[in-house]
């Protein structure tokens, strides 16, 4: 267990320098901000299980914050939940909490429990933090969802993956112009492909152009189409609902 706190405290040192939301290092810190409310308005943290402390801000009793993050069935999903050892928060009994929420790519839901108390003294920002659940389990093929939903105003300290290496975030609906693209060889990672939904089907066909994607359609507004079932790298097959994105996925 004490491997795993001096991997937070590096993790929280980072989130006390800077703030990076579209690419930097392991322990980066992420802000979920009033625009994060559902998963598919919130970052993507394209490989869950490189190290980032997601902090969301309450201020007020029901409202919601979320993100996603792409792990693979080989990879083991960490989480953990902390506050600052400080009032508000550390007065405030674990029910009245704000509540997170995981959801598997297979759409079961697990709540994150609150069950520990465990001071943790991060030294380089002199701050006391309390632990107050932890949550492991091997990982499903695909995107998790994560939802925090206040009780009253209260701040947390999401803590997600376990490998202190350089990572990634990708901002809901936009575009990855910077991304290598290598004349559309590329494979094209869950991720990635997440990043449309969100986009009318103009702006999505426009981005996909842009990145050399191949840009097809499922399904819009209920209606199925037919599909070759070949796989390609740079592909993604999209799902429209009022003409807008609601999934992408690769292949």
């Amino acid at each position: 267990m004490k491997v795993r706190w001096v991997g937070l405290s590096l993790l929280l040192v980072m989130a006390t320098l800077i703030f990076q939301p579209h690419s930097g290092h392991a322990h980066q810190p992420v802000d979920l901000g009033l625009k994060n409310i559902t998963a598919n308005q919130g970052p993507i943290l394209p490989d869950g299980t490189v190290s980032f402390a997601i902090r969301a801000n309450f201020t007020k009793p029901n409202q919601v914050r979320s993100f996603r993050a792409v792990l693979k069935a080989s990879d083991l999903l960490n989480f953990e939940y902390l506050i600052i050892d400080n009032a508000p928060e550390n007065k405030l009994r674990m029910n009245r909490l704000p509540k997170a929420t995981i959801t598997y790519p297979s759409g079961k839901k697990v709540v994150v429990k609150l069950n520990e108390r465990i001071q943790f003294f991060e030294p380089y920002s002199r701050t006391n933090y309390l632990y107050l659940g932890r949550f492991t389990d091997l990982a499903e093929d695909g995107i998790y969802k994560v939802r925090v939903k206040s009780k009253r105003a209260a701040r947390v300290t999401l803590a997600i993956g376990q490998r202190e290496v350089r990572g990634e975030v990708f901002s809901a609906a936009t575009c990855l112009v910077n991304r290598s693209v290598n004349g559309g060889a590329d494979e094209i990672t869950r991720g990635e492909a997440a990043t449309l939904v969100g986009m009318s089907k103009e702006e999505a066909r426009e981005c996909a152009a842009t990145l050399n994607w191949q840009f097809r359609i499922g399904a819009e507004d209920d209606e199925q189409f037919a599909l070759t079932k070949d796989y390609r790298l740079d592909r993604v097959t999209v799902t429209i609902k009022n003409n807008f994105i609601t999934q992408a996925i690769p292949g």
